[in-house]
């Protein structure tokens, strides 16, 4: 299992080998180089760096710039924001990763199962949470009971309807096929069949961790081996909506009986609602805040955001109030690892006799279930099976 670079391109290449019994054997990851967006600020003031994260990081733009600016005003020793100001950043950041759910489950899903995409409702929910920051305290906790709504209603509206939890995959079914354009999907996926074979030995879920945490276990400073295949504990380790939610006892159901692509799925749902609530009551004492930072040095200051698709950290070095170094790890590095959950899972051997086109598309939607944070092409190539009486090679 490998991660490569992809070169000048702006796709994730996954190029997997499947051997003559029809088992992947291999997988190679190439991230591009504008999955690291750390570069691209260098020289720059702390200002027009968060501004070229807006406009040109390819994922969680706002979440970037948003890593970036308390990065450096850690860094610099300021006093953090006020009440306001942090309010708007957390109703900024729950907006942002819901959109990106949403287009995710109401978009790109769909139509890999023989579903319509939800193109209207989706640009319903896009052009409002959008909006950059949000600051209007009253409509973003109308916009929240909105998303509330559409969870609830519409896309997982057979588990809504029953106030006891299903027993087994069956009752899970059942309530999935009660209603729910998520519920549809879902029952497809699952109809599949399970992911693969249970992992050997499945990667650790990461958990919420602070930016002063972050500093304790990594250092003052990441080394390269870090930014570009991060582990937690001296292992690879799973970012994202499943880990956030693997406690969920809707999406243990899932997890116990092998439907790991499903699970994640489901996670996603759950998280569009754990933004939702945080859109309303931004900042509860129950919950960690989706970002925050601290001064590693006087000059270096290092930020953690919550985004969707999992943990984003960043590191800054400021001299003369511009930007010397910087380290951001986007969560990709960690969920396409060489030996992380992507590689580990599309190696395990199917459940069933798999021809070339059900293993590629078993692939490609575990990579989807991922989040990869560009364009990606999956590639599956067969080994070629020797022939009868030639010599082994």
């Amino acid at each position: 299992m490998e991660q490569q670079d992809a070169g000048d391109s702006d796709v994730i290449h996954i190029r997997a080998l499947r051997n003559a019994k029809g088992q992947i054997t291999r997988v190679a990851v190439s991230l591009p180089p504008c999955a690291w967006m750390g570069a691209t600020v260098l020289g720059l003031t702390p200002e027009h760096a968060a501004q070229r994260l807006l406009d040109e990081a390819s994922h969680s733009p706002r979440a970037h710039a948003c890593a970036l600016s308390m990065a450096c005003a850690a860094a610099q020793g300021r006093p953090e924001p006020d009440v306001d100001s942090r309010l708007a950043i957390e109703r900024t950041l729950a907006a942002e990763a819901a959109d990106a759910h949403l287009r995710r489950l109401l978009i790109e899903w769909p139509p890999l199962l023989d579903f319509e995409p939800r193109h209207s409702r989706f640009a319903e929910f896009h052009r409002r949470l959008t909006l950059d920051p949000h600051t209007d305290g009253p409509a973003a906790f109308a916009l929240g009971g909105e998303l509330l709504d559409l969870v609830a209603r519409e896309m997982l509206a057979g588990f809504f309807n029953q106030i006891r939890m299903p027993h087994g995959i069956g009752e899970f079914l059942e309530r999935l096929q009660a209603g729910g354009s998520l519920g549809a999907v879902l029952s497809e996926l699952i109809a599949l069949g399970p992911s693969g074979a249970p992992v050997p030995k499945p990667v650790s879920m990461l958990g919420t961790l602070s930016a002063a945490a972050w500093v304790g276990t990594v250092g003052a400073w990441p080394d390269a081996s870090f930014v570009r295949q991060p582990e937690y504990a001296g292992e690879p380790a799973e970012t994202g909506p499943l880990a956030r939610h693997a406690a969920s006892a809707l999406v243990r159901v899932l997890l116990e009986r092998g439907h790991r692509v499903s699970a994640r799925l489901f996670a996603k749902a759950i998280d569009v609602g754990d933004c939702a609530s945080r859109m309303r009551y931004p900042l509860d004492e129950e919950v960690a805040p989706l970002a925050d930072a601290t001064q590693v040095a006087p000059g270096v200051g290092m930020a953690r955001v919550d985004t969707a698709r999992g943990v984003l950290l960043c590191w800054v070095r400021l001299e003369e109030d511009r930007i010397a170094e910087c380290a951001i790890v986007p969560a990709g590095a960690w969920n396409f690892h060489p030996d992380g959950a992507f590689c580990r899972e599309a190696t395990c051997p199917s459940t069933g006799n798999e021809d070339h086109d059900a293993a590629l598309l078993r692939l490609s939607l575990l990579a989807l279930a991922f989040d990869p944070s560009l364009p990606h092409r999956v590639e599956l190539v067969d080994e070629r099976r020797p022939r009868k009486g030639s010599p082994a090679r």
